[in-house]
């Protein structure tokens, strides 16, 4: 009877705080077929306009214009894309060791790509890991961010642009660090400062 509760409790956690909504989205297959399909994600009740990359990690629910749902494997999939509900392109793509889930490109410059791992966090929540790569040197670094920037690890990864050092210091108190900006954004400038460092050569 005390698991059934629990577990009872955790499913009503689980609805009352994440719901699903329908999004226009495209895929590219495996085989390279494009689909341009709705397909179903999990956003936070909260904020509606919050998506659950989590959501999208194994399997991608496909909604049909009859309301008829099915399911592609994430595995089948090479890339999938959409506008969320803030208006933002979102990218996922299959490059997992295991072919199994799907991770969101962040940043795609000519140097370095920024990608996010997603997975499911408690009742109704989410967590995330991120990547860093190197295209050029095919190298790449873990990066988690939750207590402020690693400054260290990124420090050594940019190593080859020395001005890097300054910025990654100084982030924390300029004005990247204001209340408004969140620590991804102040990631995406660096990447973006990175790639200009790397484009005057």
């Amino acid at each position: 009877m005390k698991k059934f509760l629990s577990g009872f409790l955790v499913f009503l956690i689980s609805f009352c705080f994440s719901q699903k909504k329908v999004v226009d989205a495209k895929i590219i297959t495996q085989d390279n077929d494009t689909l341009n399909v709705k397909i179903r994600v999990t956003v936070n009740m909260i904020d509606p306009t919050l998506i659950y990359g989590s959501s999208l990690n194994e399997k991608i629910s496909i909604v049909d214009e009859s309301g008829n749902k099915s399911k592609m494997e994430a595995s089948n999939v090479k890339e999938l894309s959409f506008v969320d509900f803030v208006g933002k392109k979102r990218y996922f793509l299959n490059r997992s060791e295991n072919k199994k889930t799907l991770q969101e490109r962040l940043f795609n410059g000519d140097t370095i790509e920024w990608f996010r791992d997603y997975y499911a966090s408690g009742p109704g929540g989410e967590g995330a890991a991120d990547f860093l790569f190197n295209k050029v040197a095919k190298k790449g670094i873990g990066v988690g961010y939750f207590t402020g920037l690693p400054k260290k690890k990124l420090i050594e990864f940019f190593s080859d642009e020395p001005e890097m050092e300054n910025l990654i210091q100084e982030a924390k108190t300029s004005s990247l660090r204001q209340a408004e900006n969140s620590i991804d954004f102040v990631m995406q400038s660096l990447l973006e400062k990175y790639e200009s460092l790397k484009s005057r050569k």
